[in-house]
């Protein structure tokens, strides 16, 4: 385990120390970042001003749920989102066999190799935001705040689950780069109240695609608000991941180099 986290640690390092050699280019990317994750929250907000809204939430309920999501995709994405785009990457240069001879598992290198630093620029914005809103919304319980540790551990699972299958994917199918921009167009569903979807799209929601998982029950969880369901969501979760890690080690098994 210690040589596990020193591994990690080293992989965060060499990440910070890359896009630290050109600190201006850094910030301002880690600012455009947090601009363009900030614009469903704009428009959000945007939106309530106009008199429009989504039935049965406030404003600030309406935010706390895409800052739950932003602060989500904060901490997978530095850490686990660049993996698809490394992968990808590698395939194409030839240089992705060269993990398969260290004596480590290839996920885990992948994972090590992937930290991005800009994706920071998500967290902060996440946790600004779930700062702004949680001053205009009644304090939640302690029963409430454990409830939401738990479900945003299973959001980072979802996030965990579905960025190793697009990085599985494309160990056969390099050329399907695009494959991240569908995750993050369906997955952005899972940051508004689930009004949005069709009644009879609400439970598939829960199970067996738990967008509702991303955010809105964590954030259901800070409110005091109905959360019934989420056994299913979590249990699902943990299947996504072992079926996600299952995929990885099958196509590894398929996998061809640059060479044949």
């Amino acid at each position: 385990m210690r040589s596990l986290i020193s591994l990690l640690l080293h992989g965060i390092r060499l990440g910070l120390a890359t896009r630290m050699a050109d600190r201006f280019d850094f910030f301002a990317s880690l600012l455009v970042m947090l601009g363009i994750e900030l614009l469903p929250s704009l428009i959000t907000v945007l939106l309530y001003g106009n008199g429009l809204a989504f039935p049965g939430w406030e404003m600030h309920q309406a935010l706390l749920i895409q800052a739950v999501f932003l602060s989500a995709k904060g901490i997978a994405y530095p850490f686990f989102g660049g993996m698809v785009w490394n992968t990808s990457e590698s395939i194409r240069e030839g240089t992705f066999e060269l993990l398969l001879l260290k004596p480590r598992h290839p996920l885990l290198l992948s994972v090590v190799k992937s930290f991005d630093a800009e994706d920071l620029g998500k967290l902060f914005g996440g946790l600004l935001l779930s700062a702004w809103c949680l001053r205009s919304i009644a304090h939640p319980t302690q029963a409430g705040v454990a409830l939401f540790a738990v479900l945003f551990l299973v959001s980072l699972v979802l996030f965990g689950a579905s960025l190793v299958t697009m990085a599985s994917i494309l160990l056969v199918w390099v050329g399907n780069a695009r494959i991240y921009e569908v995750f993050d167009t369906i997955a952005a569903l899972g940051q508004y109240p689930p009004v949005i979807l069709p009644k009879r799209l609400r439970g598939m929601a829960m199970v067996p695609v738990p967008l509702l998982g991303f955010a809105v029950l964590p954030a259901s969880a800070l409110l005091g608000r109905a959360t019934r369901g989420w056994p299913w969501v979590a249990v699902t979760a943990l299947v996504l991941l072992g079926l996600a890690l299952l995929l990885w080690n099958y196509l590894l098994r398929r996998f061809s180099s640059a060479g044949g």
